[in-house]
């Protein structure tokens, strides 16, 4: 593992946190059917889709963390123990969350804890204050929202943490 290719991984790091960055799109919808029978569709315009902002996430957590075995290889390479890369990621306190849920994420299930704590990714929803909003459209069984300012909706996880605060450092 040569040094370009460590800047390489670090310039695909840099990359993925650009995209997880990104709220606008090409809009999202679905239908909900009330317990009535009801069934009504939700249309949000100018909106990166929930999926989408779910997969960026997701790639960039399981590309953090695949960094750690090129940060090893690189060691070895030169002559140092690997170990000193595995203690770093212990020692701090969001690398090993990370390692659990990049891994939950590769193998769909966590047997084992390297944070102790087995961690889970909350669905992604949005909230879109007002001023984010240029139109709001009701029709029978249909409401549609054009978001006039992307860059004003704040993505979550379903537990509320705000997926823009979710930084690594």
């Amino acid at each position: 593992m040569t040094l370009e290719e460590i800047e390489g991984l670090f310039k695909r790091l840099a990359r993925l946190v650009d995209a997880s960055q990104v709220k606008a799109g090409n809009g999202t919808e679905w239908d909900y059917t009330f317990p009535n029978g009801e069934t009504h569709r939700y249309i949000i315009n100018n909106i990166r889709a929930l999926n989408e902002v779910e997969d960026s996430v997701s790639n960039l957590l399981i590309w953090i963390w695949n960094a750690k075995d090129y940060l090893k290889l690189h060691a070895e390479a030169k002559g140092q123990p690997a170990k000193f890369i595995e203690d770093y990621n212990n020692s701090d306190p969001c690398l090993p969350i990370c390692g659990d849920l990049a891994n939950r994420l590769k193998h769909g299930e966590a047997t084992k804890s390297r944070s102790g704590k087995f961690p889970r990714l909350g669905s992604v929803c949005f909230s879109a204050p007002q001023s984010a909003i240029s139109s709001l459209t009701f029709r029978a069984f249909e409401v549609a929202i054009d978001i006039g300012n992307p860059d004003g909706v704040d993505f979550r996880r379903s537990d509320g943490v705000r997926l823009d605060l979710l930084t690594f450092q």
